[in-house]
């Protein structure tokens, strides 16, 4: 093969690789809406969510708070996986599209993707929520979503008040458990 054709072949290679980023946010507006969402969970064959009762645990493994100790740091992993872990009951609507509130964890409030790609179970997600007195959470989650289950490694940056920037990485999984009681 000579130097032009191998040139050539790289050439086409690197325009063919380009052309298969797949972004959600159509619109490039930095934020994914909820038609620009149905419009990606459709396009890649996405299988949707069993409606009912979702428990969601969250484990952080690694914790960057610069003014603070080994012991603190622990203290914070657990309160946060604690607070964030808990139950939902996700309607038969919302199980076909499922909303950022339902990722954003317990505490999490007016949740956004700014970023959503799916194909096939595999899911890349980025919300920005807000976590009322707390701050504003952004949070990336990356891993797989089935029908009865999620495994999604976690990178979680949360903006505290009194702290200033508080940064983990960890993952966050969840379970249908069956029908909603009510106590969700």
């Amino acid at each position: 093969m000579t130097m032009k054709a191998v040139s050539l072949s790289a050439l086409v290679l690197l325009i063919t690789v380009s052309g298969c980023s797949d972004s959600a946010d159509t619109n490039g507006d930095g934020s994914v809406s909820r038609q620009e969402r149905a419009e990606e969970m459709r396009r890649d064959g996405y299988l949707a969510m069993q409606p009912g009762r979702w428990r969601m645990n969250f484990a952080f493994t690694e914790i960057d708070v610069p003014r603070l100790g080994d012991e603190e740091k622990a203290s914070i992993k657990a309160q946060l996986a604690k607070g964030a872990s808990g139950l939902s009951c996700l309607s038969e609507a919302d199980a076909a599209k499922p909303g950022p509130d339902f990722f954003g964890g317990e505490g999490a409030e007016d949740c956004s993707y700014t970023h959503f790609d799916i194909a096939g179970n595999r899911v890349e997600m980025a919300l920005s929520c807000g976590m009322g007195d707390l701050g504003k959470a952004k949070m990336k989650l990356d891993g797989t979503l089935g029908d009865a289950d999620f495994n999604f490694d976690t990178d979680l940056e949360v903006q505290v008040p009194m702290a200033g920037k508080i940064k983990l990485k960890g993952s966050m999984t969840g379970t249908h458990e069956g029908e909603c009681r009510g106590d969700e």
